[in-house]
């Protein structure tokens, strides 16, 4: 309950309403001074944040409307005292507040006098969680789990990570899973036609969703189609580590590891509704509710929406989406959450080019050239295209024991269907298509873990103990290759620890042991291979220079299985890809800044190589050898750098000694910007930004020759994208957003297919306005 009245004005005072705003809380508890709360306040204007702290604290808080006035506040998330979490709010505004006594606090002008609190060292203030959603930053503000399970910031984790936070995703629109990593640093979009890929460090990635692995079907088709034009609506953050991790992930890509992190209930009332227009007559709307369920706040729930629809700058290609993202939490006790929810979507694209490309030598006459192509230019059929189904099931038990320790299961089921997938290229006829029916994707997966702190040789370490399993199918039939099934099974143990072998040395490390088994059948055959016992270790050493500077190094590893035998009819071992890396770290401005610089190697081993003799079964018997190798450094920067001037961007340089590694660039520099005017200034609510990407140069030729001397390059070039924001009032923003703001002519990628040496326009300039509403 909040209440209002209006102060005397004191004769020569400057002429103001003064308001006295206190708020309790229904229960009329008062807390013991000191007491740590666990709080959730979001990024605001200064007046309801305190008043959100009041009723969240059972606090009086009492301050002057016009101290307040124009003034942001970030958000708070997790355990802190009212005295902390009121620093957090007033930090950089020109305000302190005085102490009237148990839990009555007045927040007054620095010039007007009164008593600053005494320097507060939060300790345990972090959000546990890491929730990025409400804090305007582009920066990680609490721990992530992505490299070891453990949580750790950004500053702890030595390997390279980048998280893509909210704010980051919502200033530059970026409303799809390709929209946020073309602007990931150190992420390479690969686009052929429409298909769409993403490589790190040279190779492929892999994909999770909270841990949980989103196993990618058989043919690369279905790949694309199943994640990479999802709305993130449901998305708190997206978390990118970079290298090996087979220590959560066990079978997969050494590149990095992509691992999307939903929204959750919020325990204030917390609803938008927003709505767009674009180039191409792209349209869309969104909405997003949250808060508590029940009067007591032990129930809480959220509703978020999606539809969009649209068409392309290329000719005749269109997309309609729609998502619908439900979540519940309950307290069952104070220490235990059980959770669970759901994410639907559905999806219709037409005029589809999949994995064709716009051919400039043909494979039918490679010294022939064709011409270039209009950016618009379909090289696909307009009848191609797919109707996509997917439904997503999750759920999470949590409980907090008294000693500090934590224990957590989580369940997830995901299918994605497909009935019909319709290909041809431009020019074809409707009954040449090639048609994928009844496909059908289905993954499910278990995990369970149990963490927390052990005394040990006189300090305090973190430990953890996990367990899990998961398994994938994807089958179709084709009018073309017949029926197909892909079957893939992994269950594993692992174990992990932040080991402190003195006050400035922490030692990571971790072993994960995985049994794997897959099955694949079709038409022409079927094939199988199981493992078990596969190790994957994990080691790490954090070294603090200072209290913001970090140096560390570490080691990680993951396994590929492959079916290539020997000449004595035995399966090659997996392959391993190793990874290597090395780097410094620092946390700046109370941690809302992180910078990083990291140089990294990574090796691949148990390639099969031929030997030129015969299994006994009669196939091409292999060998294994230590095969490709790349490295490189990366540079990257992310938060606030001044008061309202937030940025986020990195430099990566990768070199790798694959015969196709021109196709990927060597040089890559992202960066995103935005400056939030505040204050009394004429200019206070307007938001302006930009970002750009860079790249080196790129070619398509073909090693052995096979086009003479002919070449398709694409030279380095920048795009420029721009973005502007005003806050109306406290509930209502307008934004605009130009992509391509100087419309530069570039490919997106160039290739020697199995067409023959190609390449795939890159998007040209485009615009699009919205609006937001909170209420």
């Amino acid at each position: 309950m909040a209440h209002s009245r209006k102060t005397p004005r004191r004769p020569g005072a400057t002429r103001r309403r003064a308001l006295l705003a206190a708020a309790l809380l229904s229960s009329g508890i008062v807390l013991a001074q000191g007491t740590a709360l666990n709080l959730d306040i979001p990024a605001q204007p200064l007046d309801k944040a305190l008043n959100a702290l009041a009723r969240q604290s059972g606090a009086q808080i009492v301050f002057v409307t016009d101290v307040a006035a124009g003034l942001r506040a970030p958000a708070l998330h997790g355990p802190l005292t009212v005295e902390q979490a009121l620093q957090r709010l007033l930090a950089g505004s020109g305000l302190t507040v005085q102490a009237n006594g148990t839990n009555t606090f007045t927040v007054i002008r620095d010039r007007e006098g009164g008593t600053a609190l005494a320097p507060v060292t939060v300790t345990a203030a972090a959000d546990r969680s890491g929730t990025t959603e409400g804090t305007g930053s582009y920066t990680q503000t609490g721990p992530s789990g992505a490299a070891t399970g453990l949580g750790l910031s950004l500053r702890e984790t030595p390997q390279s990570l980048t998280v893509m936070t909210r704010q980051r995703m919502d200033d530059f629109r970026l409303e799809t899973l390709t929209d946020v990593m073309e602007q990931t640093p150190g992420i390479t979009v690969v686009r052929q036609g429409s298909h769409i890929g993403y490589q790190a460090r040279g190779t492929n990635v892999n994909l999770q969703t909270e841990g949980n692995q989103q196993l990618t079907s058989g043919y690369s088709y279905f790949t694309s189609t199943h994640f990479t034009l999802d709305s993130m609506v449901d998305v708190d953050r997206i978390e990118v580590l970079k290298g090996s991790n087979g220590l959560l992930v066990g079978k997969g890509n050494t590149g990095a590891t992509i691992n999307l992190v939903r929204k959750r209930p919020t325990r204030e009332f917390r609803a938008r509704v927003g709505a767009s227009a674009g180039s191409w007559d792209n349209y869309s709307a969104n909405a997003d509710i949250g808060g508590p369920l029940n009067e007591a706040g032990t129930v809480r729930g959220r509703v978020a929406a999606a539809v969009s629809d649209g068409e392309s700058f290329r000719d005749y290609e269109k997309n309609e989406s729609r998502t619908l993202f439900g979540t519940v939490e309950y307290d069952l006790t104070p220490d235990t959450v059980l959770a669970a929810g759901l994410t639907y979507r559905e999806r219709d694209v037409r005029g589809l080019a999949m994995w064709t490309n716009i051919t400039a030598y043909s494979v039918n006459d490679p010294m022939q050239f064709l011409g270039w192509q209009s950016r618009s230019h379909n090289p696909g059929a307009s009848w191609s295209g797919y109707e996509q189904e997917s439904t997503n099931i999750f759920a999470r038990l949590e409980h907090r024991f008294t000693n500090g320790w934590t224990s957590k299961v989580q369940l997830a089921h995901e299918s994605i269907e497909i009935p019909e997938l319709l290909l041809g290229d431009s020019g074809d006829d409707f009954d040449t298509a090639t048609r994928y029916l009844n496909t059908e994707n289905r993954n499910s997966s278990i995990i369970a873990d149990l963490k927390g702190p052990v005394q040990l040789f006189g300090r305090t370490h973190d430990v953890l103990l996990g367990a899990g399993a998961s398994k994938a199918n994807s089958e179709f039939d084709s009018n073309r290759f017949g029926y197909s099934q892909h079957e893939q099974e992994q269950a594993y143990i692992y174990a992990a620890g932040n080991f402190s072998l003195a006050d400035p040395l922490k030692l990571l490390t971790g072993i994960r042991l995985t049994r794997y088994k897959s099955s694949n059948e079709t038409l022409y055959d079927s094939s199988g291979y199981n493992e078990s016992g596969v190790l994957t270790p994990y080691a790490g050493l954090v070294f603090d220079v200072s209290k913001n500077i970090s140096l560390y190094g570490s080691y990680a590893s993951i396994f590929q299985p492959q079916s290539n035998q020997d000449e004595q009819g035995r399966t090659l071992d997996p392959r391993e890809g190793l990874s290597y890396e090395i780097g410094a770290k620092g946390e700046f401005f109370d941690k809302r800044l992180n910078a990083s610089i990291s140089h990294f190697w990574i090796r691949t081993d148990n390639e099969p190589e031929a030997t030129g003799a015969r299994t006994p079964s009669g196939g091409t018997a292999y060998r294994a050898v230590m095969g490709a190798s790349r490295r490189g450094y990366e540079l990257e920067l992310s938060g606030e750098l001044a008061r309202n001037w937030q940025v986020q961007g990195g430099y990566t340089m990768n070199s790798s000694n694959l015969s196709n590694a021109g196709s990927n660039p060597k040089h890559q520099f992202k960066l995103g910007s935005t400056y939030s005017f505040s204050g009394s200034n004429i200019l206070r609510g307007l938001t302006v930004g930009a970002a750009t990407r860079w790249q080196s140069r790129t070619t398509a030729f073909a090693s052995d020759g096979w086009y003479g001397s002919n070449v398709v390059e694409q030279p380095s070039y920048w795009v420029l994208d721009l973005m502007a924001r005003y806050q109306i009032n406290d509930q209502l923003s307008i934004s605009a957003n130009i992509n391509n703001a100087f419309d530069k002519k570039y490919y997106a990628y160039v290739v020697d297919g199995y067409e023959g040496l190609g390449y795939t326009w890159g998007a040209p300039r485009s615009f699009n306005v919205s609006a937001r509403y909170d209420f």
